[in-house]
């Protein structure tokens, strides 16, 4: 337990530390460290299909300061955590996509969901909301009852 905590814990710091080394985090760049936390899910979770969309038509010219890139990371990173903890999903899928309004992200799952008006909020909920506050993006949770949880976040260009 203690071993499994560790390995955690110098993930995150090596990803904050990825991104305090950046004055912006690019599209490109987020794309890629959320391929690589997939291909980790998708090595340790065997029962679980893990899937990550990025829509070709979106500019690889797109950045972000760093703070909003590792922000927009962790909460994607929060909300597939949460689908493989405590959805008991089967079906997980992160979608980056263009939209008229700027790029939409989602984090979808075919969990157990809960029921919005009466879900204690914990930590990941919470943090979640802070840290898409905190950069100014759009966030918005829809869950129900054994029809899964889509996790979505509307970032301005």
């Amino acid at each position: 337990s203690i071993s499994i905590f560790t390995r955690g814990t110098i993930y995150e710091l090596r990803d904050t530390i990825w991104a305090m080394n950046k004055s912006k985090i690019s599209l490109e760049d987020l794309h890629a460290r959320i391929s690589n936390f997939v291909e980790k899910a998708n090595l340790h979770l065997h029962n679980v299909i893990f899937t990550f969309n990025l829509d070709t038509s979106l500019s690889k010219d797109i950045e972000f300061s760093s703070i909003k890139g590792m922000s927009i990371y962790r909460i994607i990173q929060e909300a597939t955590n949460n689908a493989f903890k405590y959805a008991e999903a089967e079906k997980v899928s992160v979608s980056i996509n263009q939209v008229s309004a700027g790029i939409l992200v989602s984090i979808e799952d075919n969990g157990k969901g809960f029921d919005m008006n009466t879900v204690k909020k914990g930590n990941g909920l919470n943090n979640m909301k802070k840290r898409a506050e905190i950069v100014g993006v759009d966030f918005k949770i829809e869950s129900k009852t054994n029809k899964g949880t889509t996790v979505i976040l509307l970032i301005s260009l």
